[in-house]
Protein backbone atom coordinates (compact mmCIF):
# COMPACT_ATOMS: atom_id res chain seq x y z
CA UNK A 1 0.00 0.00 0.00
CA UNK A 2 1.17 3.69 -0.71
CA UNK A 3 0.13 6.38 1.45
CA UNK A 4 1.11 9.86 0.45
CA UNK A 5 2.51 12.09 3.13
CA UNK A 6 -0.43 14.78 3.34
CA UNK A 7 0.40 19.10 4.96
CA UNK A 8 -1.11 16.90 8.50
CA UNK A 9 1.23 14.08 8.13
CA UNK A 10 -2.21 11.98 8.04
CA UNK A 11 -4.15 9.99 5.52
CA UNK A 12 -7.87 10.25 6.10
CA UNK A 13 -8.50 6.44 6.88
CA UNK A 14 -12.00 5.41 5.57
CA UNK A 15 -13.95 2.37 6.44
CA UNK A 16 -16.05 0.72 3.92
CA UNK A 17 -17.40 -2.32 6.03
CA UNK A 18 -21.13 -3.18 6.96
CA UNK A 19 -21.99 -2.67 10.30
CA UNK A 20 -21.87 -6.85 10.45
CA UNK A 21 -17.96 -6.46 10.12
CA UNK A 22 -17.66 -3.54 12.01
CA UNK A 23 -19.12 -5.01 15.32
CA UNK A 24 -17.51 -8.69 14.86
CA UNK A 25 -13.92 -7.10 13.68
CA UNK A 26 -14.08 -3.26 14.91
CA UNK A 27 -12.39 -0.57 12.89
CA UNK A 28 -9.32 1.14 12.65
CA UNK A 29 -9.15 3.80 15.41
CA UNK A 30 -10.21 6.98 14.01
CA UNK A 31 -11.52 5.55 11.11
CA UNK A 32 -14.78 7.33 9.40
CA UNK A 33 -17.02 5.35 8.48
CA UNK A 34 -18.85 5.74 5.03
CA UNK A 35 -22.65 5.08 5.06
CA UNK A 36 -22.18 2.45 1.90
CA UNK A 37 -19.33 1.54 -0.17
CA UNK A 38 -20.71 1.96 -3.58
CA UNK A 39 -23.31 5.13 -2.57
CA UNK A 40 -21.59 7.07 0.44
CA UNK A 41 -22.39 10.85 -0.11
CA UNK A 42 -19.16 12.20 -1.29
CA UNK A 43 -19.64 15.70 -0.53
CA UNK A 44 -20.76 14.86 2.97
CA UNK A 45 -18.32 11.75 3.58
CA UNK A 46 -14.93 12.72 1.66
CA UNK A 47 -12.51 15.85 2.68
CA UNK A 48 -13.40 19.00 0.11
CA UNK A 49 -9.60 18.84 -0.69
CA UNK A 50 -9.45 16.90 -3.84
CA UNK A 51 -5.96 16.00 -3.36
CA UNK A 52 -6.44 14.56 0.08
CA UNK A 53 -4.65 11.26 0.96
CA UNK A 54 -7.53 8.96 1.33
CA UNK A 55 -6.76 5.08 2.24
CA UNK A 56 -9.89 2.66 1.98
CA UNK A 57 -10.16 -0.22 3.95
CA UNK A 58 -12.89 -3.11 4.16
CA UNK A 59 -12.94 -6.78 5.81
CA UNK A 60 -9.93 -8.57 4.02
CA UNK A 61 -8.76 -9.51 0.92
CA UNK A 62 -11.59 -10.91 -0.79
CA UNK A 63 -14.36 -7.99 0.13
CA UNK A 64 -14.06 -5.30 -2.70
CA UNK A 65 -16.13 -3.05 -1.00
CA UNK A 66 -12.90 -0.80 -0.60
CA UNK A 67 -12.05 -0.83 -4.20
CA UNK A 68 -15.36 -0.43 -5.14
CA UNK A 69 -15.38 3.11 -2.29
CA UNK A 70 -11.86 3.92 -3.62
CA UNK A 71 -13.21 3.96 -7.23
CA UNK A 72 -16.05 6.60 -6.66
CA UNK A 73 -13.44 8.71 -4.47
CA UNK A 74 -11.53 8.89 -8.02
CA UNK A 75 -14.15 8.84 -10.32
CA UNK A 76 -15.27 11.99 -8.44
CA UNK A 77 -11.99 13.81 -9.09
CA UNK A 78 -9.71 12.55 -5.62
CA UNK A 79 -6.36 11.91 -6.74
CA UNK A 80 -4.60 10.57 -3.65
CA UNK A 81 -6.43 7.64 -3.29
CA UNK A 82 -5.40 3.73 -1.67
CA UNK A 83 -6.69 0.93 -0.76
CA UNK A 84 -5.49 -0.98 2.20
CA UNK A 85 -6.36 -4.57 -0.06
CA UNK A 86 -5.49 -6.70 3.45
CA UNK A 87 -8.82 -5.26 5.35
CA UNK A 88 -9.20 -5.01 8.80
CA UNK A 89 -8.67 -8.85 9.50
CA UNK A 90 -5.20 -8.54 8.30
CA UNK A 91 -4.52 -5.44 10.04
CA UNK A 92 -5.81 -7.06 12.98
CA UNK A 93 -3.59 -10.29 12.23
CA UNK A 94 -1.11 -7.46 11.65
CA UNK A 95 -1.02 -6.54 15.49
CA UNK A 96 -2.96 -3.63 15.39
CA UNK A 97 -5.39 -2.12 17.74
CA UNK A 98 -8.74 -1.69 17.04
CA UNK A 99 -11.68 0.33 18.10
CA UNK A 100 -15.16 -0.54 19.03
CA UNK A 101 -17.17 1.38 16.23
Amino acid sequence: MRIWHSASGHPTILDANGDKTRTEDGIIPGAKLLTSSSEYDIARELPAAKDSDLVFYCANTKCMASHSAASRAMSAGYTHVAVLADGIQGWKAAGQQTAKP
